[in-house]
């Protein structure tokens, strides 16, 4: 990697801040900013993640869709709030494909919250997770392409795999393709965020993930983000274990900790609010800022990394 590892001197919530703006980006295939949130199995926050970043780019005056795309259990409406959501995902699939999603359909069957002055655009997901199979690589991009007009940025929440692993104990299921739409959204994002956890199963689960991301032929340099971070799992030295375990065993540096706030984030949860507007002096809130001004330097669009400072 290109810059050195240092885990001393540094504000709580940052590990290494990335120097990606001096260097070469991947061109994106995908005709708008796509910045994907993924992580391995389990819960280490890749929602949480994923909403916050889209708050803050919001909030920085930008125009943001955050699309629900975990086809396996799709959450973000329940994590804002909404119970009764538009058909979203399968309906503007469907619209793009014929070609007759015009902005007065899409502002019908996406959702807008306000943020003060700002708004954030929700597509909520696939209400039966059994009809992931509608949702190809080949429709994502032709949605994408017809809303590149309307957003400036699209942050997509992604399902875990589990190709592999339903593959190793039921041979037959590989010729289902699960996992098909993630591994081309993971070569093609113009940015991708990996989360882990701050605990020994969270960093396996991850170094796990990190082999399915090679398998995927993504080339992009990700930002690896330590979601809910606290030394009582690993002790006082987690931060050093962390950084210094994936960098070694999976190359991958470590950009962002975000501080473990259980009753900020249970608040979140309980008003379906994002957390800028619950606490927006929380270091936890400084450090999604940080992501998103990391996200915004090497966009498409980099005028408002200014508003994020």
């Amino acid at each position: 990697m290109s810059a050195t590892l240092t885990t001393r001197r540094r504000p709580s919530h940052l590990a290494v801040v990335s120097d990606s703006e001096t260097k070469p980006q991947q061109k994106s295939p995908y005709p708008i900013n796509v910045i994907a949130c993924w992580s391995g199995t389990g819960s280490p926050g890749r929602s949480t993640v994923a909403i916050n970043l889209a708050t803050e780019l919001a909030l920085a005056g930008e125009k943001v869709l955050l699309m629900d795309l975990d086809t396996l259990s799709p959450s973000l409406a329940l994590h804002l709030g909404l119970v009764d959501t538009p058909a979203g995902l399968s309906a503007v699939l469907r619209l793009a494909e014929q070609g007759r999603l015009s902005y007065q359909e899409f502002q019908r069957l996406t959702v807008t919250i306000s943020l003060g002055r700002n708004e954030l655009v929700l597509l909520p997901g696939l209400a039966n997770p059994n009809r992931w199979n509608e949702v190809t690589p080949e429709r994502l991009q032709t949605l994408l392409t017809a809303i590149a007009a309307f957003v400036d940025h699209v942050v997509l929440d992604l399902p875990v795999a589990v190709q592999s692993q339903a593959a190793m104990v039921h041979p037959s299921l590989a010729e289902t393709h699960r996992d098909v739409l993630l591994h081309d959204v993971l070569a093609k994002a113009s940015k991708l965020i990996l989360v882990t956890g701050a605990d020994s199963i969270a960093a396996k689960r991850f170094l796990d993930a990190s082999e399915v991301l090679l398998e995927s032929g993504s080339t992009i340099e990700p930002i690896v983000v330590v979601n809910r971070f606290r030394t009582a799992a690993l002790g006082a030295s987690a931060k050093e274990e962390l950084v210094e375990s994936f960098e070694a065993l999976a190359r991958l540096r470590v950009d962002c900790f975000i501080p473990n706030e259980p009753e900020n984030f249970d608040r979140c949860l309980k008003n379906g609010l994002p957390l800028a507007l619950l606490k927006r002096s929380s270091a936890a809130r400084k450090a999604f800022s940080d992501i998103a001004k990391m996200v915004m330097l090497t966009s498409r669009k980099s005028h408002s990394v200014a508003k994020l400072s």
